[in-house]
């Protein structure tokens, strides 16, 4: 994985994992699940070359409810990242909540303020990488994206794919409507350019 040096205060492009960044957008444990959206890892490059954070922050039950640990969603965030350099490409950084109120396992079970819509992870990220949110965009699949993204003060972008926004989980409207993460993301090389 390269590392780098980001500016501070820089925009960023903030992406949910699932129906997203990888074209499953159902409950992700397994490698065999991990396929990359298509045509997205030179439309990320472009955003490495110009020293433009790029970020996946997503919510992942999947280990409240005990299929997979905190150190196995590491390592498919590891997997996705070299099949990302295969290509030039690559994450800043992945941040992910392993929370949810109705968990499996005790210690997971909590209304914490990292699980979307909150928008804890997006502070973390933005404290961490020196990023600004009010100059940044979220692309998501699901409500719960466009809500925290929203909430972070981001512009925000809904996918089509995946969920395509018909989870109807929150009442929120994005700024922008696309077909797939590959339009997103020529989309907002555009508008944060």
């Amino acid at each position: 994985m390269q590392k780098r040096k980001i500016d501070k205060k820089r925009s960023a492009v903030i992406l949910d994992r699932d129906g997203v960044l990888i074209q499953r957008h159902l409950l992700t444990w397994q490698k065999k699940q991990l396929k990359l959206s298509p045509r997205i890892a030179p439309l990320i490059r472009k955003f490495n070359n110009r020293n433009i954070p790029v970020i996946v922050i997503t919510n992942q039950p999947v280990v409240a409810r005990g299929w997979i640990s905190e150190k196995g969603v590491e390592e498919l965030h590891q997997i996705l990242q070299a099949r990302l350099n295969k290509n030039g490409a690559f994450i800043d950084k992945f941040y992910f909540c392993p929370h949810h109120p109705e968990a499996t396992i005790k210690k997971y079970r909590m209304l914490c303020n990292c699980r979307k819509p909150k928008i804890g992870l997006y502070k973390k990220a933005a404290k961490e990488l020196g990023v600004d949110l009010s100059k940044s965009i979220s692309i998501g699949d699901m409500t719960q994206d466009i809500l925290a993204g929203k909430r972070a003060r981001l512009k925000t972008i809904l996918v089509k794919t995946g969920h395509g926004g018909k989870d109807n989980k929150y009442k929120v409207s994005p700024d922008f409507i696309v077909k797939n993460t590959a339009e997103a993301l020529k989309l907002t090389y555009k508008i944060i350019n």
